[in-house]
């Protein structure tokens, strides 16, 4: 069979961006470690079948292991992941491709929003590095008409991640979460790698969650990524709020003072705050109360000076093996039209839809923005709408 006469460069780049060596290609592939090493020295060649699977595998175009050189592939917005001190991993194909999916959904929905004359955000940018993160708290607050009585109101932490969401929406950003690529249950999201991304554009902003994250993480990271709005900071993060410093600039330490104060304000944690109270039994009692998780209160027990670290630090270790337990057992399936409402958001699935059925889009092109098949546009209005 004829061989592919690819780089041998590319293919080693397409390994170390996809984040699989030798050994799991040629398992992968069904042939020896030693023939696919061979492949990146460039002594043999794989034959047209095997560079095709190749770049299914490392999810690269398959013209791309013909070009001289890598390609440059600058992520647009701002990269503010962190491990400690160590440098962070390239981000992987997953998230590239999650990335260019909501920007082409974002490109849209801000041409959509240009056509019906709309205004730029006002709180886009509002504030800056500089300002106190308890007057950007505030300012959220007022414009998502979000106040304690509202929290207090809903029976958990989805229904306080929904009403979020909604508000947020009706301010005029949008919001998508997923756990996985499209619509592929075999590519997961690493909430390892990220937890959720923001673009500050002033006609179409966008937070973008992952949807592998517990709900009540999600919660923190909707409003860190809204303060980033705020700020007109377009960035991708991983907040690590259960380290003893915290990374990633002034940016990311701003956004995640600001959502700690919008969730959990520190005048009202420290009134209700009991030291006769067992530590994580308090932790329970005002992640429930607050709707968040038990480490964003530890944490601000810890900041407000009401806890000691090594307590703190003793329960966050705790926290991550249960995490991790539940991750493995967290299913993908559902209702597939509410589940392409999330992965969507309401904001822009009403847009295309209302586009579409007004003849003003083909519901071929309707259907693939939304990832769903034309002819059961209808079915995911009847799901969307009749929840309202």
């Amino acid at each position: 069979m004829a061989e592919a006469q690819i780089n041998p460069a590319i293919l080693t780049w397409a390994l170390q961006r996809s984040g699989i060596d030798a050994l799991v290609l040629a398992d992968k592939l069904g042939t020896a470690a030693s023939r696919v090493e061979s492949w990146e020295a460039g002594e043999r060649k794989p034959t047209f079948r095997q560079a095709k699977r190749i770049a299914e595998i490392t999810h690269v175009p398959f013209g791309y292991f013909y070009l001289p050189e890598p390609p440059t592939e600058a992520l647009p917005i701002a990269d503010f992941r962190t491990v400690g001190d160590d440098p962070v991993r390239p981000l992987s194909p997953d998230f590239r491709d999650i990335f260019n999916d909501v920007m082409r959904k974002q490109g849209w929905f801000r041409e959509y929003r240009q056509q019906h004359f709309e205004e730029p955000l006002p709180f886009i940018g509002r504030f800056n590095g500089r300002s106190a993160a308890a007057d950007i708290a505030t300012d959220i607050g007022r414009t998502l008409r979000i106040t304690g009585q509202d929290r207090a109101n809903c029976a958990g932490w989805e229904e306080y991640l929904r009403l979020l969401i909604a508000r947020i929406e009706d301010a005029g950003v949008l919001v998508m979460r997923s756990g996985i690529v499209g619509n592929n249950t075999h590519r997961p999201l690493s909430v390892d790698e990220f937890r959720g991304f923001v673009v500050a554009d002033p006609y179409a902003p966008v937070v973008f969650l992952n949807g592998k994250d517990a709900k009540a993480a999600q919660i923190f990271t909707l409003i860190h990524e809204l303060a980033h709005l705020w700020l007109g900071e377009s960035g991708v993060s991983n907040e690590r709020i259960g380290t003893a410093q915290q990374h990633g600039g002034d940016v990311e330490r701003l956004c995640n003072a600001t959502a700690a104060e919008f969730l959990v304000p520190a005048a009202e944690f420290r009134a209700r705050w009991n030291n006769r109270i067992g530590f994580v039994a308090q932790v329970r009692e005002f992640a429930r109360m607050f709707k968040v998780s038990g480490v964003v209160v530890g944490r601000r027990a810890v900041e407000l000076r009401l806890a000691p670290w090594d307590e703190f630090a003793a329960f966050y270790r705790a926290e991550r093996e249960a995490w991790a337990a539940a991750a493995a057992r967290q299913s993908s399936g559902g209702n597939p039209y509410k589940t392409s409402a999330v992965r969507n958001g309401k904001l822009l699935t009403k847009a295309v839809l209302e586009t579409a059925f007004e003849g003003r889009m083909l519901l071929r092109d309707a259907g693939s923005l939304l990832g769903v098949a034309p002819a059961n546009l209808r079915k995911l209005a009847s799901s969307v709408y009749g929840e309202e």
